[in-house]
């Protein structure tokens, strides 16, 4: 592995050199394994080895089938056709969760799998029991998830006692991974999408503690559509496309682009953000303005969108973008002023956008039912084209009948901000809207929000991945709650962001 001295605030140069794949024994090994759910064939016959000592990178476009993987690999699910030996021994066809054969295997998911109401030392317990005494459980559970956070996320901030309903998504992350890699024996930990709720400085921690896990011998893999992440980490990427894994290859040596086209896509020079043609902003009637605004994490914020912008909120995580769009969204403040309708997407899909019962189609429909019905009566045939054509265009796998719960989780951040789009929202609210959501999707978003724009919405974005805000017309940098710089047009990019954010405060905005 080769993750040393990356740039500040970001994963995404890999270094030069790396070291040669593994030749240890595999951990976990899947033959010709198939998986169908219903009409969807998530697996197709796939075969792949993940050996000791070794991380290996797994990429590939949502639905492409790693997350199914990762279930039948992990003995969460059962394989419809196919082998998975574990440690060398067959898996039973009849596997259930919990099964013997596969506690040497763990997963941290990327939408956590812990229990909400129930605090970090309870679900420890509940996951790692087989590992901890049974007498006095609740102290070897804190002590055992203390320990593991200091060594994995130094300053993460969560507490035993913690209510895990009460933290940020970012510390139930941290809470995920450690939960996963607290075992007597580690052979294979499974992150999937790990960082994609994490700042810089907690990815380069776990990365740190991932190398001292396979100096050990363990074996990690590693999902993630941030692939040039995955080329500064891995030792090896497989690629899946349809179901299956179309290609392995040593890290060493891959580009960004080598691996793109492996997984089928059109690798072409990326495109410039395109320039806007509305008019200034002072130009714009405005949609919506903060004006000082104080309280619940903010500190004399001041924040103006106008008619038809793209307004971005850069800077580190959690210092006080989710603050702002939350004030944009229930304006109650005298300091806080909208104008017209509002949409918005949560950072946090799971608990505040998913609507997991509901097909596809009832989630992409239900904000637009009252624009398309007609003196208070649905039209069916409406909402159906309204739906057909988000599916279409966004390429939703799994289609319109599809149940949310069984798409990926790219897939449902397709439905989600689809939704908010669908709406006639005036302004349209995006908290780090693309997690999770592969490079080529992202980009047909961009493409989006720029035509959305440029028809008169108003947009207000926060993203994790500062590169993003290139898309925007204007972009406001928040630090501890403060907004420390407004950058317009070519005083817009990544390297500016991440300067302004870790500059030493001078009371001005820049």
């Amino acid at each position: 592995m080769h993750v040393d001295n990356l740039p500040v605030g970001s994963l995404a140069t890999p270094p030069a050199g790396g070291r040669e794949p593994s030749k240890a024994p595999p951990v976990v090994t899947a033959r010709q394994v198939t998986r169908t759910y219903g009409r969807t064939r998530a697996l197709t016959g796939v075969d792949l080895e993940v050996r000791a000592g070794e991380v290996l990178g797994l990429v590939g476009h949502n639905g492409a089938g790693k997350s199914t993987l990762m279930r039948v690999l992990a003995g969460l699910e059962a394989c419809d056709e196919g082998v998975v030996t574990v440690g060398g021994q067959e898996a039973p066809r009849d596997v259930r969760p919990g099964a013997a054969e596969f506690r040497a295997v763990r997963m941290a998911y990327q939408e956590t799998s812990l229990c909400p109401d129930l605090t970090v030392a309870e679900n420890i317990w509940i996951s790692s029991r087989h590992s901890l005494p049974r007498l006095r459980w609740r102290r070897a559970a804190s002590t055992a998830v203390r320990r593991r956070l200091d060594e994995m996320f130094p300053g993460h901030g969560v507490a035993p006692r913690d209510r895990v309903a009460d933290l940020t998504l970012a510390r139930r992350q941290m809470v995920e991974i450690a939960r996963a890699s607290l075992v007597d024996r580690l052979d294979l930990l499974i992150l999937d999408e790990p960082t994609e709720s994490l700042g810089p400085d907690a990815a380069r921690s776990l990365y740190d503690h991932v190398r001292t896990l396979t100096a050990r011998g363990s074996a990690v893999l590693l999902i993630s559509h941030r692939i040039r992440e995955v080329l500064s980490v891995a030792d090896r990427v497989a690629v899946m496309r349809d179901g299956a894994v179309v290609a392995d290859r040593p890290a060493v040596g891959l580009s960004e682009n080598d691996v793109l086209a492996l997984m089928g896509a059109e690798v072409a020079a990326p495109a410039d953000p395109a320039p806007t043609t509305a008019s200034p902003t002072g130009d714009r009637p405005m949609v919506a303005e903060l004006r000082s605004a104080n309280g619940q994490g903010l500190n004399d914020v001041s924040v103006r969108v106008g008619a038809g912008e793209v307004v971005g909120l850069a800077g580190l995580a959690g210092q006080g973008q989710q603050e702002v769009l939350e004030r944009l969204w229930r304006p109650v403040r005298r300091d806080t002023t909208v104008r017209g309708s509002r949409a918005y997407v949560p950072g946090d899909r799971q608990r505040s956008g998913v609507l997991p019962l509901w097909s596809v189609a009832e989630n992409l429909v239900v904000t637009a039912m009252r624009d398309l019905a007609r003196y208070g009566l649905r039209r069916r045939a409406e909402e159906s084209a309204a739906v057909r054509s988000w599916v279409e265009r966004l390429v939703i796998r799994g289609g319109a009948d599809a149940g949310m719960t069984e798409l990926s989780g790219g897939n449902q951040q397709k439905v989600i901000v689809a939704r908010a789009f669908a709406s006639a929202a005036d302004l349209v609210l995006l908290d780090d809207p693309f997690r999770g959501v592969d490079v080529h999707t992202k980009t047909d978003l961009y493409a989006l929000i720029r035509e959305e724009a440029a028809n008169g919405r108003s947009v207000v974005w926060y993203s994790s991945e500062n590169a993003e805000m290139a898309h925007c017309d204007r972009v406001y940098v928040l630090r501890a709650g403060r907004v420390v710089a407004e950058l317009a047009g070519e005083e817009i990019s990544e390297e500016r962001i991440i300067a302004v954010s870790f500059a030493e405060s001078t009371g001005e905005r820049r």
